[in-house]
């Protein structure tokens, strides 16, 4: 077992172990994001979709929301599953990853979309709804990619580890998001000493593919977390991994 621990965290210890997660395979988790960003920063660049022109037209609207969803798809799937290898203490696999992510990508878009329209419009009616919204179901992507849940399983599934844990998971997931919002905030203001669009996008990627794996490490960390405080996950993986003891038969002599 890794110096990880498996047990209950507070929500800046889940945040900081998303950290040390991240110094241990950056290559691997940076690449990954990158294998997704870099395309979709180039069609965009090329067919100048949201980068030059603010007044884009319908159908350029439409390529920037399903390209943004796909690649936002993909990237919090892959991480999802590095994540939990890393934390697992086992070899992350991105090509495996992929190949996953890529078998469950349906499942993975259209309970996103649900997910994301249920925590806006609880935003937009009462911000108190959009919380617990954000709280209920914020393991979907991970019962999808490391459970195999369909979409209502998923749902089902986040659902039940959040009772009782809603108030620790949105803090956990805030305190992420506003670190991803500084950072962002910080690099943008340079980039904006520029003033050419091309380049504050090109360095807006280029942050994504860092900051955005960190979200996905944290949701990742949470979802166990969660696991080990109403399931004992950690009991019981310590159990599954502990080597059973030769039997007097088997011992050697």
């Amino acid at each position: 077992m890794n110096d990880l621990d498996l047990r209950p965290r507070s929500s800046t210890e889940v945040v900081d172990a998303a950290f040390q997660l991240f110094r241990r395979y950056p290559t691997q988790l940076i690449l990954a994001a990158a294998l997704v960003y870099v395309p979709w920063l180039v069609v965009r660049l090329v067919f100048d979709v949201g980068i030059t022109d603010p007044m884009m037209g319908p159908s350029k609207a439409l390529v920037l929301i399903a390209g943004s969803m796909v690649v936002y798809t993909l990237v919090d799937g892959v991480t999802s599953i590095l994540a939990s290898d890393i934390y697992l203490d086992r070899v992350p696999d991105a090509a495996a990853a992929f190949r996953t992510t890529a078998s469950r990508f349906g499942t993975l878009v259209v309970s996103g979309v649900v997910r994301a329209g249920l925590i806006g419009v609880g935003m937009i009616l009462l911000l108190l709804p959009g919380l617990y919204a954000l709280g209920r179901f914020f393991a979907v992507t991970q019962a999808v990619v490391l459970e195999g849940k369909g979409i209502g399983g998923a749902f089902g599934r986040s659902s039940a580890l959040s009772v009782d844990l809603k108030r620790h998971i949105v803090n956990t997931i805030l305190l992420i998001g506003l670190v991803s919002v500084a950072i962002n905030f910080g690099v943008g203001l340079l980039s904006a000493m520029f003033q050419n669009k091309v380049i504050t996008n090109v360095v807006a990627t280029a942050v994504a593919v860092v900051v955005y794996p960190l979200i996905g490490l944290t949701e990742t960390v949470l979802y166990y977390d969660t696991r080990i405080r109403k399931e004992g996950f950690d009991v019981e993986y310590l159990a599954r991994a502990e080597p059973s003891p030769a039997s007097p038969a088997s011992a050697p002599l």
